[in-house]
């Protein structure tokens, strides 16, 4: 696999660093199947792009998407107005007025990892049994 793409330096909000758990998972030889979330870091193009959409979008928050649930405009987020080195992990509802964009929130990539696994089991039993 290709070196993980994680934002130019200047891009990030200041003081934000990745979780260690987060650059542990995307470095691996092979990213797993996470079918319907993709992870940005696979496309400096979409990694940029939804950065500068989200940013746009919610001024007033401190967003980084690391994620995209694939044909939808959902994505998960670090939360980077505090500086932590386990951000929480929001799920945002991209061009969703402000205020409205929100969709909950994890304790961090640990625990969304989790659920996203989940997610992803019981999506791709669904799409096998054709619902």
């Amino acid at each position: 696999m290709m070196e993980p793409y994680l934002f130019t330096e200047g891009l990030l909000p200041e003081g934000f660093l990745f979780p260690h758990s987060y650059i542990d998972f995307v470095s691996r030889e092979s990213i797993p199947d996470l079918d319907p979330w993709w992870f940005l870091c696979t496309s400096q193009r979409d990694a940029d792009g939804w950065f500068q959409a989200v940013k746009k979008l919610y001024p007033e928050r401190k967003l980084v998407p690391f994620a995209l649930w694939d044909g939808s405009d959902d994505i998960a987020c670090f939360d980077a107005s505090v500086p932590t080195a386990d951000p929480l992990v929001h799920y945002v509802h991209a061009y969703a007025s402000s205020g409205w964009e929100d969709r909950g929130h994890v304790a961090n990539f640990t625990e969304w990892l989790k659920v996203t696994e989940e997610e992803s089991a019981r999506y791709k039993t669904e799409r096998e049994e054709g619902r």
